[in-house]
């Protein structure tokens, strides 16, 4: 983990690599957000899973968010420890995982997905033996392919079937579309607009068959203009506008990049050649490369090694020198983030805290 020593140090001398956190700009993000939220019916629930830290989902719920989205049982527990009062778990928690999210729900409201019978079932047991009601969403896959059971009828059965175990309260509908990436604006649109449809649709088959349906959870920050006023839709859950990165920035987010990794020139082969300390350690590359910042001519051309990066240079770039730092914009910072174990926080360009990243592995 970074050193406390870091605190006071401009952010051209510290430790590298190190992934920096801006915070004027998180604060820019999050007023933006919620400023397009204030005045709507859909409410915001912001997804945890890009910056897994408490500090930014308090900052978001002070200015009017509902609660957060979480990805994992192991996040949630971490926000609902940080204070966080009501927490949805937009994924299906299972097997040997359940009686923890039974334990969980007993200290704050934890909403969690199913999609299928047995899982809704196994819970209901739980819940009973622990003489409580445990809210749940029935996930609905209106096109990514990944969870959930399929819209329309699908849905009503499964509903009707959950909604007849003791000790579960359904509580409404979770849907994903915010993977829609398309270029074309109108055709992005118009995607997923079809994609709330279905969920929307749903919802009123639900309804029609008797049970009520409070909650319809949807959308991502890439989607957040279009589903977020989609009538029919209560909750929306983006999560990468806090942060932002760039391959979020290729699509037309009007965020700023809080995130960016620091790494230092340690050699010089050659003159259009420098070579720092960050690699595939210190960034993802699944979405693509990351960009230098605020260095015209230098380009990462590969990243292929586990402790180096390669830049390419060209005109004033040349000028770098083994011991400078350079600053790299992440491509994907959900990927990113969790490869270093606490962002070094800045505020104009001095590092003012080091805060650790919550539930970085993948055990749960």
């Amino acid at each position: 983990m970074y050193e406390s020593c870091a605190i006071g140090r401009p952010k051209t001398e510290l430790r590298t690599p190190a992934l920096l956190l801006d915070l004027d700009a998180v604060d820019r993000n999050i007023s933006k957000m919620a400023g397009f939220f204030a005045s709507r019916t859909c409410r915001l629930r912001p997804h945890t899973k890009t910056h897994k830290l408490p500090l930014i989902a308090h900052k978001q719920i002070r200015v009017g968010a509902i609660g957060v989205t979480c990805a994992k049982l192991e996040d949630a527990k971490g926000f609902v420890n940080s204070g966080i009062g009501s927490v949805l778990i937009a994924n299906e928690v299972v097997a040997d995982k359940l009686p923890e999210l039974v334990g969980l729900s007993q200290i704050a409201e934890v909403i969690s997905c199913v999609d299928v019978y047995d899982s809704a079932s196994a819970l209901s047991v739980l819940a009973q033996k622990a003489r409580m009601k445990l809210d749940v969403l029935v996930e609905v896959d209106v096109g990514l392919g990944r969870c959930g059971v399929a819209p329309g009828k699908s849905t009503v059965d499964l509903v009707r079937r959950i909604s007849s175990l003791k000790g579960l309260r359904f509580r409404g509908l979770n849907g994903y579309e915010g993977g829609v990436f398309i270029p074309d604006e109108a055709q992005k649109e118009k995607e997923c607009r079809r994609r709330n449809q279905l969920l929307v649709e749903t919802r009123a088959l639900v309804e029609k068959a008797g049970f009520a349906v409070e909650i319809v959870s949807a959308g991502g920050s890439n989607t957040f203009g279009i589903t977020g006023v989609c009538e029919g839709i209560t909750e929306i859950q983006p999560g990468s506008y806090a942060t932002m990165d760039a391959w979020n920035v290729k699509f037309g987010q009007p965020f700023e990049l809080a995130v960016t990794v620091l790494g230092t020139v340690i050699s010089r082969p050659r003159e259009d050649l420098a070579v720092i300390d960050a690699g595939l350690k210190a960034l993802s590359i699944d979405l693509g490369l990351p960009t230098v910042k605020g260095l015209d001519g230098a380009e990462i051309k590969t990243l292929t090694d586990e402790e180096h990066g390669r830049l390419v240079l060209s005109g004033e770039a040349r000028r770098l020198a083994v011991g400078d730092r350079v600053e790299l914009v992440p491509t994907h910072g959900c990927t990113t983030i969790p490869l270093h174990s606490a962002y070094v926080a800045i505020k104009e360009g001095v590092a003012v805290d080091v805060l650790p990243i919550m539930s970085r592995s993948a055990a749960y």
